[in-house]
């Protein structure tokens, strides 16, 4: 286990995408492997901290820290002194609204950033902005750092999750895992839990996604086991393979606008798995 500590931020530009849902889960995950966790609600409406005051105490124990104050910039400040000395992962879920140009010199080559997108017209479009700006703005380079996308609440038949396949093509940015659109998330967040620990048989497939979340955010770390999980086949687009980066994706050289039903291409039985 990499002991030294490590922050993953969990952000994007659009409201509603899911950031809260990745960050607690995420949280629940490296405190269920055994880390010493810290989870930094970033976002007024305070969720993150909501589920927290829920969390049943003879599970993991995580420490929550508040750090939505008016005056504070997002990511700003000296976010070390709030968490104990000995935490390993802080994981931060960040507010909408949140700018590539609030960014610059406030992500170090040590953190680990995710961004979650729903696949809906106006979620791809904030996120194609967010994107271009954490690239072109910011001066972030997947090559240069940890970055990567996560789908979420995807419906792999449907006409959207089509678009988001087309949108995700041209970012030249990982894509880890798409998230279903499972009731469990719901059943886990209002038990304060993650659903890595709901019952095995009950969460198989979820946590077939965050096996693939946590290979790729701890490749220079010895494998983490979390509790209970059976071998599982990776779904072809849950892999943690990073892809090859490209100077100039080609979303940044003009708008992003979904493609007509018609020209869109047809679901594979490899996008399906």
């Amino acid at each position: 286990m990499n002991n030294l500590m490590r922050r993953i931020i969990v952000l994007n530009t659009k409201g509603g995408c899911g950031k809260t849902t990745i960050a607690t889960n995420l949280a629940s995950a490296y405190a269920a492997a055994g880390y010493k966790t810290a989870l930094i609600d970033q976002d007024p409406q305070g969720s993150s901290m909501q589920w927290l005051r829920s969390r049943p105490v003879d599970l993991p124990a995580i420490q929550g820290v508040v750090m939505h104050e008016a005056n504070r910039v997002p990511l700003a400040g000296a976010w070390q002194l709030r968490v104990p000395r000995d935490t390993q992962r802080v994981v931060v879920d960040t507010p909408a609204g949140v700018r590539g140009l609030d960014l610059v010199g406030r992500i170090t080559a040590q953190d680990c950033l995710l961004i979650p997108i729903q696949p809906s017209a106006m979620d791809i479009r904030a996120s194609s902005d967010f994107i271009r700006d954490l690239l072109l703005i910011a001066k972030l380079r997947p090559q240069d750092r940890r970055m990567a996308i996560i789908g979420n609440r995807t419906k792999p038949k449907s006409q959207a999750f089509q678009s988001l396949l087309n949108f995700l093509q041209s970012t030249q940015i990982p894509v880890l895992v798409h998230l279903r659109d499972s009731q469990n998330y719901v059943t886990a967040a209002e038990q304060g839990m993650g659903v890595c620990e709901l019952p095995p048989l009950q969460s198989r497939l979820e946590r077939a996604n965050w096996k693939a979340v946590f290979d790729w955010l701890e490749t220079d770390a010895p494998p983490v086991t979390l509790p209970a999980i059976k071998p599982a086949v990776m779904p072809a687009t849950a892999s943690p393979v990073r892809a090859p980066f490209k100077p100039v994706p080609a979303f940044l050289t003009k708008s992003w606008e979904p493609e007509q039903p018609e020209t869109a291409p047809k679901l594979t039985p490899k996008d399906l798995n």
